[in-house]
């Protein structure tokens, strides 16, 4: 069974008001001098970024926001973080409504509004504040109204600046940890559904084509006793899963990796929980002819602080042990040998998807 996920999201696109999560859609916009400044560009991207957007940077309002920001510039710029203005001005009105504020940042002008309905600002509304990540997912989204607009996008960054010092990498699998996929709401939202619906057991295997609603199955590989599959078939549940992969991971398998995913098989929210059993080793997800055509394989835990044990670990590359963050996804080649190890105390919840595309 497998589904059409339409479009490859992302960058560019927000028919929707941002989220925490979301990738922050990019730009290239003149600033107040006239130069090019493009988000992506090599000497901005790999950096937490501060995006304000007010339509009139000439108000007294808009003074008073710009002015608080202008007083955290350095700091954001000592902890290798860059603050943008963007304004539905053109670049001399800029210029003439910022200068005598001395910034420090660059002012950027989008007077046809393309940025604004990108962000989902579409109709101007009042200032706004996007913190992101250097990888450009979306922290959090600060109303500028707010009196400590400025402290709070200062901490958020700070705290990146915390998570990113240096260390030397030993050898590693080839696999991609993207943090913020599923918000802890969404977590919670799988977790309940699996509790509460598709309370309907079928036999162990490759799914059942003729379920028409969602369904549970024991998952007995190499003779392991501690797994139950919960089968997604609900369109709202699939369609709302598909969103979240579709707009903050694909576009990031498609820039690490460079393929494009179009289609994912059933969803499945997994359980693991009690004694492990069976065979000590690790599968591939690819071997047989009726799964050849997966190309990536993704978990999401649901609940990673609730449970001991549970890590992936991929053996022809060392006994490295990955649990990544309630919410965040690990993608990898469904080729690679890996083992999901026993959970030593609670019960993990965890989201599967099986990806590929048109090769």
């Amino acid at each position: 069974m497998e589904a059409v996920v339409r479009g490859t999201g992302g960058r560019g696109k927000a028919p929707r008001g941002l989220e925490a999560g979301d990738i922050m859609p990019p730009f290239r916009l003149p600033d107040q001098t006239g130069s090019q400044v493009d988000l992506l560009a090599n000497d901005l991207a790999g950096k937490p970024s501060v995006v304000i957007l007010c339509a009139d940077p000439s108000t007294p309002e808009a003074a008073r926001i710009l002015s608080g920001f202008r007083d955290i510039g350095k700091e954001v710029l000592a902890l290798d973080g860059r603050i943008f203005m963007i304004s539905r001005l053109s670049s001399e009105a800029n210029a003439a409504a910022c200068g005598p504020l001395n910034l420090g940042f660059p002012v950027l002008a989008d007077p046809d509004g393309g940025t604004f309905a990108a962000y989902g600002m579409p109709d101007r509304g009042e200032p706004a504040v996007f913190v992101a990540a250097a990888n450009q997912h979306l922290l959090a989204a600060v109303r500028a109204a707010e009196p400590a607009e400025a402290s709070r996008a200062l901490e958020i960054v700070r705290a990146q600046a915390d998570l990113r010092h240096p260390r030397r990498m030993e050898i590693h699998p080839p696999v991609l940890v993207v943090p913020g996929v599923l918000s802890r709401e969404d977590c919670q939202r799988l977790i309940t559904l699996f509790n509460m619906e598709g309370n309907v057991w079928v036999e162990p295997g490759h799914g059942d084509k003729g379920m028409t609603s969602d369904y549970k199955m024991r998952v007995p590989e190499y003779g392991r006793g501690d797994r139950v599959d919960h089968w997604v078939i609900n369109a709202a549940t699939r369609d709302f899963i598909s969103g979240r992969l579709r707009d903050r991971l694909f576009p990031e398998i498609q820039k690490s990796f460079q393929y494009r995913v179009t289609k994912a098989e059933t969803y499945r929210i997994g359980s693991y929980e009690g004694e492990r059993g069976g065979d000590l080793h690790g599968h591939r997800d690819n071997t047989s002819p009726l799964v050849a055509h997966r190309r990536f394989a993704v978990s999401i835990n649901l609940n990673s602080e609730e449970f001991g044990g549970g890590e992936l670990r991929f053996p022809e590359f060392g006994d490295q042990r990955y649990k990544p963050e309630t919410g965040a996804a690990i993608a990898f080649s469904c080729s690679l040998l890996h083992e999901p190890l026993a959970v030593t105390e609670g019960r993990r919840f965890v989201l599967m998807a099986f990806l590929f595309g048109e090769h």
